[in-house]
């Protein structure tokens, strides 16, 4: 009776209880921060009060190309 209790009646009645609880900090509206890493990083940092980027742009850069023709062979 107590294993029942224990493995099927708790997380059913956890998981049914979860539908009820609201979060206590609203997600944000705004894009760029998926995740919420930003809010939590506030909260524990401190905000900055910046704006998110809402267009993330890739940087302009070439490949690095290695020339090793000058290097000498081990002997």
């Amino acid at each position: 009776m107590t294993g029942f209790l224990i493995f099927i009646v708790l997380p059913v009645s956890l998981i049914a209880a979860s539908f009820f609880i609201k979060p206590l900090v609203q997600p944000e509206k705004r894009h760029g921060d998926p995740f919420g890493a930003g809010l939590a990083a506030g909260g524990l940092f401190g905000s900055h009060g910046l704006t998110p980027d809402e267009q993330v742009n890739r940087e302009e850069t070439e490949p690095i190309r290695f020339n090793l023709d000058d290097v000498k062979e081990r002997e």
